[in-house]
């Protein structure tokens, strides 16, 4: 690419960055303020609002009314396909730090109490959401997908119902200021587990789909996983809490030095390419290594200002109102096909949230704490949109079946914000910012 082509597509990309920006705070703020939704929703909002399902309609609606062709092009024109891959970069770059800062704010301290909690819900978590898969998806597939692999639809159509949102869950906690609360640092830990699980039965189904299944190959990359999250716990992040302590901790510079950010930053990505090539996402490795510097408040507050807002604000609205900008609205236009959303929406709801409802109270959980894990844990977004895609690569979901599981994972987001008022203790709501 020459220096005036990558001068133009620059010029795009700021142009798309800047509506993204300001739109994604405007609709996220406006979704807060008077729908009590979590800024992600919002976000996810603004970009079905830019994108086909409601600019790109009007844009064609004045078109064909006004006789003015260029109208319907203005959409293709402002976001073109040529830098997509740019912003979806940049949107995975924001996760990337998003989900470093939710490790670091992970507070193991409540944990050992509460373990028995965190391994019924995970459990609770995955098996009710697959139960309730197993019994709706013979008749999905029948219905609207029968040229598809039944076992691979059924499979993906699991993984889709049972996959919680970890990295929306996590800003979630952190706007709501829960994040180093036992009930934050529970259901951040349920996701995690049910999140790594999911994604290694999303392995599962996508070696099913080519034709290359191992069992030996999973086991083998579950082990390695294992190993990695020791080497982080046990080696890696003492050696850079004592890096800081000896080093920066005494130092009479204000905030976090540039030489410790780079090696923090080169410590980060490296994890991320680890995670990356043991098969799961580089955000796992993002959150991995985070949850290594938790014990080090020092690192964790001068993270927090140099770049949480610049994270919040500029980065991770990219990945969100790019969801919504590839979402389709209108994809269902028979009464089948919307009773058969409701019935995607409703099993979502029974069995992730009402078997993480029931396996916390089964641990001793108030039932304000269970229903309060069950509503974090309901809530799919980008995780599941994310399989819900692989799925379509694979031709493992039709168009109309991908078109309900996005409404089905975006439904369920936007339930966590209300349903978590209503359930919090009232010492947690007591910590929520008005």
């Amino acid at each position: 690419m020459n220096p005036s082509a990558i001068e133009g597509h620059l010029t795009l990309v700021l142009i798309q960055w800047m509506i993204i920006i300001a739109a994604a705070w405007a609709f996220g703020r406006l979704g807060k303020k008077f729908l009590h939704q979590p800024l992600a929703v919002g976000e996810i909002a603004a970009g079905i609002i830019l994108g086909p399902s409601v600019f790109g309609a009007i844009c064609n609606w004045l078109a064909n009314d006004f006789n003015s062709p260029g109208i319907g092009d203005l959409p293709a024109s402002i976001f073109p396909k040529s830098t997509q891959t740019s912003m979806q970069l940049l949107g995975k770059l924001g996760l990337i730090f998003l989900l470093f800062q939710v490790g670091m704010e992970f507070d193991y301290s409540h944990l050992r109490a509460k373990s028995k909690t965190v391994t019924s819900v995970s459990i609770f978590g995955m098996i009710m959401p697959f139960l309730c898969g197993l019994a709706i998806g013979p008749w999905l597939h029948k219905t609207f997908a029968p040229e598809t692999p039944q076992f691979g639809f059924q499979l993906f159509l699991c993984v889709a119902l049972s996959i919680s949102a970890l990295p929306i869950m996590g800003r979630i906690l952190l706007e709501m200021n829960l994040e180093r609360t036992a009930l934050g640092a529970m259901t951040v830990s349920t996701a995690a587990i049910d999140d790594v699980i999911g994604w290694v039965l999303l392995g599962v189904a996508t070696v099913l789909a080519t034709n290359q299944f191992n069992w030996w190959h999973l086991l083998l990359q579950i082990v390695l996983i294992a190993g990695f999250f020791l080497l982080l716990q046990k080696v890696i992040g003492p050696a850079l809490r004592s890096y800081w302590f000896k080093h920066v901790h005494d130092a009479r510079e204000k905030g976090m030095p540039n030489s410790f950010l780079a090696l923090l930053l080169v410590a980060l990505f490296a994890s991320c390419l680890v995670t990356h090539y043991l098969g799961i996402f580089v955000i796992f490795g993002a959150f991995l290594f985070g949850t290594c510097l938790h014990q080090e408040p020092g690192i964790v507050k001068a993270w927090r200002d140099r770049f949480s807002g610049v994270v919040l604000v500029a980065f991770v609205p990219i990945f969100f109102t790019n969801t919504g900008l590839n979402t389709k609205i209108g994809g269902l236009q028979t009464p089948a096909a919307w009773f058969a959303c409701a019935l995607i929406l409703a099993a979502a709801v029974a069995g992730k949230l009402g078997g993480c409802y029931l396996g916390a109270r089964l641990t001793g959980q108030t039932p304000r704490e269970a229903g309060s894990i069950a509503a974090l844990m309901n809530t799919r977004a980008l995780m599941g949109l994310i399989a819900i895609n692989v799925g379509l690569e694979l031709k493992l979901l039709t168009p109309e079946l991908f078109t309900m599981l996005v409404i089905m994972a975006l439904a369920t987001t936007a339930m966590c914000g209300p349903l978590l008022r209503w359930w919090l203790p009232k010492d947690l709501k007591a910590l929520v910012p008005k």
